[in-house]
């Protein structure tokens, strides 16, 4: 164990889905119900990966600030979506650079983007509906060089997929 990762059952899970290759699907699922205003219920669904089934019993709550309606009691769906992308840059970040032996002390990575609500709420055609840029920068500690976090963090980028549904073109389609 280093940084808290299993490099053996990480080996071994690599060892399993390049020899089973149904074994490496990971399936999601949420339903999402409305509580009125501007709050939102997610429940996860049970995971599956390959044969097996994880147990998920998360509820979250999504909410917007008074500004928009809302009352600020809870994260807002950009809060969450941030959030859920930084959580999936993190674990390869802290994976990454423990398959290459450096151990961390800190790990801290800031994600920043701004909407322009001229376009959410239909003011201006023109105007931009979701992020049109969003930043990151990971603060790290540890025994590793910046050259060494460097490599990772473009790893990160290549290989997270939180990161990469974020910035590549993915197929969303409405199912009856």
């Amino acid at each position: 164990m280093l940084n808290g990762i299993n490099l053996d059952g990480l080996a071994q899970y690599i060892e399993l889905i390049t020899k089973q290759k149904e074994e490496a699907i990971s399936a999601y699922g949420i339903t999402a119900e409305w509580l009125g205003g501007t709050k939102t219920r997610v429940s996860t669904h049970n995971q599956q990966i390959g044969s097996t089934e994880v147990v998920k019993n998360f509820d979250f709550t999504i909410d917007e600030p008074n500004e928009l309606l809302g009352s600020n009691s809870f994260p807002t769906p950009q809060d969450y979506l941030l959030g859920g992308m930084a959580g999936c840059m993190m674990v390869g970040f802290v994976v990454a650079a423990s398959t290459k032996d450096i151990k961390l002390d800190s790990v801290k990575l800031t994600i920043k983007g701004a909407l322009n609500l001229r376009g959410f709420l239909n003011v201006d055609a023109a105007a931009p509906i979701g992020f049109d840029k969003i930043e990151f920068n990971f603060d790290v500690q540890g025994s590793g060089t910046k050259e060494q976090y460097n490599e990772i963090i473009k790893n990160v980028q290549h290989f997270s997929p939180n990161y990469r549904t974020i910035t590549d073109s993915i197929n969303v389609m409405l199912i009856d």
